[in-house]
């Protein structure tokens, strides 16, 4: 089971999609915890790049300001996190903590069950810093949302983007909990036919044995991220489960692929783990 569910909060629009998330599922979970947790951004950081240094160049007054301004908007996040969860009647915190925003989330991802943060389209040097650093920290799932809306009900209709790899597989046993909620479950590889087949026989068979039963789907294609996004379109798909990072994350940066895809695709989330 989900037990507790982490979602990122911030001053962005994008925040209130995350929480979003957290709620719908938290719902769906007869009451998962949920969790806030925001990052304070330090007056240093804000105040980054002023000539001579931030202390020496700027008045500890305005240092102190800036200092107060952060606090009371950490404030006002956290008292509209509690309202929205509290209509739900969901258990609930909220953590703060000052410094490195991925440093925080990932130190909070060891101890819950699934972490909820954004997708970020035509940015993935930055999506590869965060994202893929916040993966790397952590064994555990995460669920990247679309910035500006997630679908009614993301657990109706599930893909799952299946390569036989280890982090496909931790992706799916974190889903888990998710998979036993969906009306139709989709098991799909996508391969080039000198490669050979991805066998989905022994998956299909763990699924049905924790009582999900699978519609399997095999393409023959050299481009599996279009097909992925693709199918899942046409499958009316409310969430895709992958591993993410099988290959080097330089490589996908520079030459694209399934995990930047995925995290830029602004349409379906996406539950991943490497």
């Amino acid at each position: 089971m989900l037990k507790d569910i982490q979602v990122q909060i911030d001053n962005t629009p994008a925040s209130k999609t995350r929480l979003n998330a957290a709620l719908q599922l938290s719902n769906k979970l007869d009451g998962t915890h949920i969790m806030g947790v925001h990052a304070l951004k330090t007056p240093e950081a804000i105040l980054h790049g002023a000539p001579h240094g931030v202390i020496g160049y700027f008045p500890e007054e305005v240092i102190e300001n800036q200092r107060e301004a952060i606090k009371n908007q950490a404030l006002q996040l956290k008292n509209s996190f509690t309202n929205e969860v509290s209509k739900i009647g969901a258990t609930h915190e909220w953590r703060q903590h000052e410094g490195s925003e991925v440093d925080i989330i990932a130190f909070h991802a060891r101890f819950t069950d699934l972490t909820i943060i954004s997708q970020v389209k035509g940015r993935f040097a930055d999506e590869l810093e965060f994202s893929g650093s916040l993966l790397m920290e952590s064994s555990l799932p995460i669920l990247a949302v679309p910035e500006n809306k997630i679908p009614d009900d993301m657990t109706k209709n599930i893909l799952i983007a299946w390569d036989g790899s280890a982090e496909a597989s931790r992706a799916v046993h974190g889903a888990m909990p998710l998979l036993k909620m969906a009306q139709k479950v989709i098991i799909l590889s996508v391969g080039l036919p000198d490669e050979g087949n991805i066998p989905q026989e022994d998956i299909e068979a763990h699924l049905l044995r924790h009582g999900i039963s699978c519609v399997k789907q095999v393409v023959d294609s050299p481009f599996p991220e279009d097909v992925i996004i693709s199918t899942a379109k046409e499958e009316s798909v409310g969430l895709i489960v992958a591993g993410a990072w099988g290959h080097s994350r330089i490589r996908e940066m520079i030459f694209g692929g399934v995990t930047k895809s995925l995290f830029s695709n602004q349409k379906i989330p996406v539950l991943l783990s490497h």
